[in-house]
């Protein structure tokens, strides 16, 4: 591993009791030897005992600083925030399962250092994941990469290390539905994989279902492609000539009935995909927030803070959150929030990172031009 890092393992949890403090010993155990290191809990509306045993994590260590949410936001939300907050200048996403074992860190941050990355992925090997998890994952990257011509990395896992200040970026831009893995590519970052082991939940149960798969799949379709609408398009056309051919085929009402079955079922699949594209639209124009903190150990951005003033607008500064508000020190990962008065980042593959002083409306990432 390189011999010192500037890195934040962050993690986020949902009703994670039961694996919470093993997650913290494990952790810490590998990141801490990288010196300027520091723990970030993200506590997505756990409503177990989850917050409490962070908060007394952080009371006994300095090095922890926790980030609680009002309301269950969701991963995405989640690993977002958590990318927004991290005061160091590399980032390492974990699972508080431990599924990813934390001693796998040390293969991401090597080949990030040494290759000049901007992202380096966790391949799973030896998956220790229901079938169907499996499955879908293949299926759906499948279907993205090769059919719809998204770019993800390949086989990729939240299990990453990234340069905070480029995942921040990723995290500002304004898309309709937030996907990581296929927005970082998007930006011009540069990204590897890297296999790494694999292990059981150590206690617990997933939070995956076979309808949050399917939800996902179809963010990632609808939202970072324009091609279901050509493939749709298709299939109508292909239905229509089925249906004349049918129809000249033969006399009488079984042909006219198969006819009408395939020109109804390819127009309720058009309308289905049309609706898909209208939620998008609408995901993008509601105004909401990506989550809010109710509670936090760490300086909070008032438009991430569920008590903070909403005139106070996005260059008010940071206020405390909760009531074991604190401070980071040392550096932040420059941050694409910072408002103009911050001066100039210096460019190249290893800018080094400033403390931000202000903040800015984010810039967006059109999409137009941007998906194929």
């Amino acid at each position: 591993m390189p011999a010192t890092l500037s890195i934040t393992a962050m993690v986020p949890c949902f009703n994670e009791e039961e694996c919470i403090e093993q997650a913290y010993l494990r952790i810490k155990e590998e990141v801490y030897p990288y010196g300027d290191a520091e723990i970030l809990f993200v506590d997505d509306g756990s409503t177990d005992a989850t917050l409490s045993i962070i908060k007394r994590l952080a009371a006994d260590d300095p090095r922890v600083s926790y980030i609680s949410f009002a309301r269950n936001f969701g991963l995405e939300s989640a690993f977002t925030a958590g990318f927004s907050y991290a005061s160091k200048e590399w980032t390492v996403q974990l699972d508080a399962d431990l599924q990813s074992p934390p001693a796998e860190i040390h293969k991401l941050t090597r080949r990030a250092v040494e290759g000049d990355y901007d992202a380096v992925f966790a391949v799973r090997t030896g998956r220790q994941d229901p079938w169907y998890r499996r499955l879908g994952t293949v299926g759906h990257q499948a279907i993205a990469t090769r059919i719809l011509g998204i770019e993800l990395p390949v086989h990729a896992s939240v299990f990453r290390v990234v340069r905070t200040s480029v995942a921040r970026k990723v995290a500002a831009c304004k898309v309709s539905t937030p996907y990581f893995l296929a927005t970082l590519p998007l930006i011009g970052a540069r990204y590897t994989t890297v296999e790494t082991a694999h292990s059981p939940r150590a206690a617990g149960v997933a939070k995956w279902s076979l309808t949050k798969l399917f939800r996902h799949a179809a963010d990632l379709f609808v939202g970072f492609s324009y091609r279901p609408l050509a493939l749709i398009y298709l299939a109508a056309l292909g239905a229509a000539a089925a249906a004349v051919a049918l129809t000249a085929a033969g006399s009488g009402l079984q042909p006219l009935a198969l006819a009408s079955v395939l020109l109804h079922t390819a127009g309720l699949g058009a309308l289905a995909l049309l609706a898909r594209y209208m939620v998008r639209v609408m995901r993008g124009s509601a105004g909401l927030p990506r989550y809010q903190i109710r509670e936090a150990n760490v300086p909070v951005r008032p438009q991430d803070h569920l008590y903070a003033d909403p005139h106070a607008g996005p260059d008010a500064g940071p206020v405390a959150a909760g009531p074991y508000a604190g401070t980071h020190t040392g550096p932040v990962a420059a941050d694409p929030h910072a408002g103009p008065a911050e001066g100039p980042v210096a460019a190249g593959p290893h800018p080094h990172p400033e403390k931000s002083t202000g903040r800015a409306a984010p810039a967006s990432l059109l999409q137009t031009g941007n998906l194929p």
